[in-house]
């Protein structure tokens, strides 16, 4: 990488840093954040719209509801990057190869994926009766071809919705309760998977759900703002852009 790339990829992992958590006392559902995120968020829902009917026939395949998808995922399209993603790939695309989730796990594309996160995927699909249903699994051998497979798979949209319908249908596999839950709460609880932990228990998810980890500094500091992601989600949910 250029010396330049290097130096904001070295800015980016000093701002990774994880941060005690902050939990809302009440949900914070009515802050405006279409106000808050601006340009951002516009820029977010026009991409969803545009993008929309492509992105429903990768949700179709799987039964997955294209509005709860593209909801749980919203945050993520608002503090996209496209220099940053840049740097994230070269980043995960030189180490993680050669070196697995311990060398490089920078998130990377539109929906902010992570190589761990497909692994997590990869491997609870293969152990699912959906493997069998749709006849197909994953290669999760330990070794460079197969994460340089994956990282393909990871590359685009089209392949980032797959994993994206791929993990919900696990989830609700996982939790059969969520099926009774309102839709709103489906992407709150959802969405906190995605955001906080692929595996925890339905009531650790739950607790999570007020948790303000979510900001859109490059450089997380002693100022920086926090936000609940969960609340983000479900505040898109009820934006006209991801209406049926």
């Amino acid at each position: 990488m250029h010396l330049q790339a290097v130096t904001l990829w070295l800015l980016l992992l000093a701002g990774s840093a994880t941060a005690f958590p902050v939990t809302a006392a009440l949900h914070s559902q009515r802050e405006n954040y279409r106000r808050v995120f601006g340009n951002s968020w516009t820029a977010a829902g026009q991409y969803v719209c545009e993008h929309h009917e492509e992105w429903k026939q990768e949700f179709d395949v799987f039964g997955v509801d294209a509005r709860l998808a593209e909801a749980i995922v919203f945050p993520e399209l608002v503090r996209y990057s496209m220099w940053q993603d840049e740097i994230e790939r070269a980043a995960v695309n030189g180490l993680y190869v050669h070196g697995g989730k311990d060398a490089a796990n920078f998130s990377i594309g539109r929906f902010q994926m992570k190589p761990s996160f497909a692994e997590e995927v990869e491997r609870e699909w293969n152990q699912s009766p959906l493997a069998q249903e749709y006849g197909f699994s994953f290669s999760l051998g330990d070794n460079a071809e197969a994460r340089r497979s994956r990282l393909r798979r990871m590359s685009d949209d089209a392949g980032q919705c797959r994993y994206l319908a791929i993990f919900i249908r696990l989830q609700q596999l996982r939790h059969p309760r969520l099926g009774l839950l309102s839709r709103q709460e489906q992407v709150r609880f959802l969405a906190t998977v995605y955001n906080r932990s692929f595996s925890a228990s339905w009531d650790a998810i739950r607790k999570m759900q007020d948790e303000r980890h979510y900001h859109t500094d490059v450089i997380k500091t002693s100022s920086t703002r926090l936000y609940c992601y969960a609340d983000i989600a479900a505040f898109a949910a009820r934006c006209r852009f991801l209406r049926p």
